[in-house]
């Protein structure tokens, strides 16, 4: 049953029938979007996907340097490596119909610089800023989809 279920969705999602959030809702797993973007007051140039917010923070640049997509299982935990050779860990520790509950770490050559556990409203978004980087700091807009 389990793997004609299987077969099943994936001939849907290879036929565009099922979107990956859908798949990510009826897997218990939620759509982690990451963008990294540079913020910096040493310059004006703005990626227009974060003018949004990038002034809003009261810096006056801001440029995406990486954006990730990790689907992650209630209680499952995903890495990448972002700019400054630093380690991007989100977790996903719980979720229910409304929000998602998240542990985000951000692991340095020196040791971590973030280390939060955040409630975050389905479909929506938070903003993790803080480690230094090249004249400015590390911004992460990160969504929870699911």
């Amino acid at each position: 049953m389990n793997r004609a279920l299987t077969l099943l969705l994936g001939l849907c999602l290879t036929l565009g029938w099922v979107g990956t959030s859908s798949v990510a809702e009826a897997a218990g797993k939620v759509k982690v979007k990451v963008q990294v973007v540079h913020a910096t007051k040493a310059h004006s140039k703005v990626d227009d996907k974060v003018a949004k917010y990038c002034r809003r923070l009261g810096y006056t640049g801001c440029k995406i340097l990486q954006s990730e997509e990790l689907v992650i299982s209630t209680k499952g935990k995903k890495s990448v490596n972002i700019a400054g050779g630093r380690k991007l860990t989100v977790a996903v520790l719980s979720r229910d119909a409304k929000r998602a509950r998240l542990r985000v770490q951000i692991q340095g050559k020196k040791g971590k610089h973030v280390d939060t556990t955040v409630s975050v409203k389905r479909n929506g978004m938070l903003i993790v800023a803080g480690p230094r980087h090249k004249g400015g700091i590390l911004v992460l807009p990160i969504w929870a989809r699911y």
